[in-house]
């Protein structure tokens, strides 16, 4: 099984992504925006593969306010890049990567803590399940995970600055997986940064897009 990479897996992993942060998406058609209510309300438009003329476009009105940031899922990000720097936008990242995994085969009962100082709870709500890992009463890591359909979609797998390189990383992610087996899911998405991607791709994630954000 692999993933059919285009506009409404997209549209799936946003919809997930939104649900565990508390946001409402608006779909436009070819894109999707979200007020980011914990990012002092900045507007994001999300657009999957645009053409030339569609992302000039998206970038004249990105121009236009402060408040405004274009996130573009592509594999011709320079081609794309390219053209926001003749039209004088400012490139603020460029290392994400949507990345994929096949659900079957993973573990379906919760991992063993890395350390016996670690303790693990769960936390589920009407949108997104959460895990939450402390050390002595202090935050050690977390993360999310929500539904969509087939798909489950990662979020936020964070691990505390003094409990790095300790395998909370992995520890959080099979967490995360075996309570989400439950709901039968055949296929996960995330958004991964560039430091998480040596660890996605551990667990055995593959990338299916480059992603870039300009703003003014």
């Amino acid at each position: 099984m692999g993933a059919n990479l285009n506009e409404e897996l997209v549209k799936t992993w946003i919809a997930g992504w939104a649900s565990c942060r508390g946001y409402e998406p608006q779909d436009h058609g070819r894109t999707v925006s979200v007020v980011l209510t914990d990012q002092q309300n900045h507007l994001e438009h999300i657009v999957y593969e645009p053409t030339d003329e569609e992302f000039r476009n998206l970038v004249e009105d990105t121009r236009k306010d402060s408040y405004r940031v274009l996130t573009v899922v592509t594999n011709r990000m320079q081609e794309l890049i390219d053209i926001s720097e003749k039209l004088r936008m400012r490139v603020t990242d460029r290392q994400q990567a949507l990345m994929w995994v096949d659900m079957a085969g993973q573990d379906v009962e919760d991992p063993r803590p890395p350390d016996e100082d670690f303790k693990l709870e769960h936390v589920r709500d009407t949108s997104c399940r959460r895990v939450f890992v402390t050390a002595n009463g202090d935050k050690a890591a977390r993360g999310s995970v929500a539904v969509q359909g087939d798909y489950a979609v990662y979020d936020r797998i964070v691990t505390s600055e003094n409990y790095r390189r300790r395998g909370l990383g992995s520890f959080v992610m099979r967490a995360l997986t075996a309570a989400v087996l439950e709901d039968d899911v055949e296929m996960g998405l995330l958004m991964a940064s560039s430091d998480g991607r040596h660890l996605y791709q551990y667990l055995g994630w593959t990338h299916l897009a480059n992603v870039f954000v300009i703003r003014r």
